[in-house]
């Protein structure tokens, strides 16, 4: 009896021996599994912060005018061009983005400090274009405004031989979206087209009171439409098909247009082939088809 006592015995300390095992590994797969939670939970932490860099107030896209502050003026310099300039995203105390102005699309990077609820950035072009620079600048909260957010700053050109040197500016954040309905306003009437010709110095090249009223990115222009506009007429005509999507124009005379005279135009990108619709490109290829025949100067005694 006493011996079938003590085999009853140890069998029940020896089973409950088994079940502390068996629970112990459970719960030592338990903290694996916990400790996969952390460091998952680390990384979730990780990417919120991320995130968070990537949806910053200083992130997005700041428009507006990019004045000439010290240049030659001896030489015939723009004193003023239409930028954007593009805070893509924050990684440490670390600033990345791009600009674009004048046709050029440029990367920057650089270091930035938080002063409260303000940004302040240095931030530098790459150096390998002769328009290089760095940019100075700070992205603040206009509580009187709404809370609007702009970007004022500086830029300094890496070589001091341009004609322009340093340039200020004063940006507010804006989102791009094309819109085809944006029409050329009323005040880009009689506007002269910069560049003379030296076989006529006398005269001057005008747009006229025609230039308003075709939108090639909503209707289907016919020859008859085209047929007697002038080729400065047809040149901004065309162009604000192009201006629509946010198209940085190289040629200085077409950008002095957009950038002096029309307030929705907003510089984002320097290729907008691939988002023309076909509408704007069968309205395009007819345009260039009168220009190349069209009279250049408008004849302000009458037509």
């Amino acid at each position: 009896m006493k011996t079938t006592l003590v085999l009853l015995f140890v069998m029940i300390v020896f089973l409950f021996s088994c079940g502390k095992k068996q629970e112990q590994g459970s719960n030592t797969s338990g903290n694996t599994t916990n400790s996969g939670s952390t460091n998952n939970e680390t990384k979730t932490d990780v990417n919120k912060t991320e995130t968070k860099s990537k949806t910053s107030t200083a992130i997005g896209s700041y428009s507006g005018a990019f004045t000439a502050s010290v240049y030659d003026d001896k030489k015939d310099y723009v004193y003023e061009n239409r930028i954007t300039i593009f805070v893509d995203s924050l990684a440490g105390d670390m600033m990345y983005g791009h600009s674009v102005v004048a046709g050029n699309n440029r990367p920057f990077s650089g270091k930035f400090t938080k002063e409260g609820s303000n940004y302040r950035a240095e931030v530098n072009e790459p150096g390998d274009d002769k328009y290089d620079g760095k940019f100075s600048f700070t992205i603040k909260i206009d509580e009187a405004k709404t809370n609007e957010i702009y970007l004022e700053g500086k830029w300094i050109s890496n070589d001091k031989k341009l004609d322009v040197t340093e340039r200020t500016y004063n940006l507010y954040k804006k989102d791009f979206s094309y819109d085809p309905q944006n029409q050329l306003p009323e005040n880009i009437q009689w506007a002269e087209l910069y560049g003379s010709n030296p076989k006529f110095p006398d005269r001057v090249e005008q747009l006229t009171g025609e230039v308003t009223k075709y939108n090639g990115s909503t209707t289907e222009l016919k020859k008859e439409d085209l047929q007697n506009l002038y080729k400065g007429d047809l040149e901004i005509i065309r162009n604000a098909i192009y201006a629509r999507h946010g198209y940085s124009f190289k040629t200085r005379r077409v950008r002095f247009i957009f950038d002096q005279f029309v307030p929705w135009y907003m510089p984002v990108s320097t290729d907008v082939r691939n988002q023309l619709t076909e509408l704007e490109k069968k309205n395009i290829d007819l345009i260039k088809r009168f220009e190349e025949h069209a009279d250049k100067y408008y004849d302000e005694y009458g037509r």
